[in-house]
């Protein structure tokens, strides 16, 4: 069983992507051995509220029950306690350098208690796009690891997801933090599992394939040829996800 915890689905100005309906996404994930995917709607990226997005998004996965909707929330917004009385969250997911704030604004206090006394855990997307393949007229920096530890901290109650991020980014938030976990989609290099071991726990590392913007079968690859024992492969391929989002 695999859970990826990172795939989107919409429209994107930058790219074109084959997956032109949920149940294309379901079949593209099934078939490189994906059982549950979280979801998010990129159209929440660039659109000025993504609640609208988000209603969207449950609406066209409603026939495929392997996606799971995971709403973006942009905290600067009157409305995002709305998006956060639905039923059934698994978790949320901000867009901090996309939506044009700071981990460390004041309104994220209100917004992460609420988190907290719900008991849903937060998704950080670290990047869309490797910063060197981004539209030259809309360079956008991921957002500053040495913020997420910080704020991390400070709301330490909150399992915090960081998606997308650089093998060094990995490492400091899982070393300097207890409660961030990352996910591999952006992890490659030799032996991508195996070395990132050396330095993080099992325990805190999801399977995360960022479909569609990257190949689905690059991040099943990075698991199924790691040769880890059971434990920690079942750990990262599904056990934490379940543990984390009550799948």
């Amino acid at each position: 069983m695999i859970i990826d915890v990172n795939t989107s689905f919409g429209r994107w100005p930058f790219q074109k992507f084959d997956v032109n309906s949920a149940q294309a996404m379901a079949k593209r994930l099934n078939s490189a051995g994906i059982t549950k995917a979280l979801i998010s709607s990129m159209d929440g990226i660039l659109y000025p509220d993504p609640s609208v997005c988000n209603a969207e998004l449950v609406k066209t996965i409603k026939p495929t029950p392997e996606l799971i909707p995971v709403p973006t929330i942009n905290p600067g917004l009157a409305n995002w306690r709305k998006a956060m009385e639905t039923s059934g969250i698994k978790a949320i997911k901000i867009i901090p350098n996309y939506h044009n704030y700071s981990l460390i604004d004041p309104l994220l206090v209100p917004f992460m208690r609420i988190l907290a006394s719900k008991r849903i855990p937060l998704m950080i997307q670290m990047r869309i796009d490797d910063e060197r393949n981004q539209y030259p007229l809309m360079k956008i920096p991921g957002v500053d690891w040495r913020a997420v530890v910080q704020f991390a901290n400070a709301f330490h109650e909150t399992p915090v997801v960081c998606l997308c991020v650089y093998r060094s980014e990995a490492v400091e938030l899982v070393q300097k933090t207890r409660n961030v976990h990352v996910d591999i989609s952006f992890i490659e290099f030799f032996q991508t599992l195996p070395t990132l071991l050396r330095s993080i726990p099992p325990d805190r590392i999801l399977f995360g394939s960022h479909t569609p913007f990257l190949y689905t079968e690059s991040a099943v690859m990075k698991l199924k040829s790691a040769q880890m024992k059971a434990k920690p492969y079942k750990a990262i391929a599904c056990a934490n996800a379940r543990r984390l989002f009550n799948i």
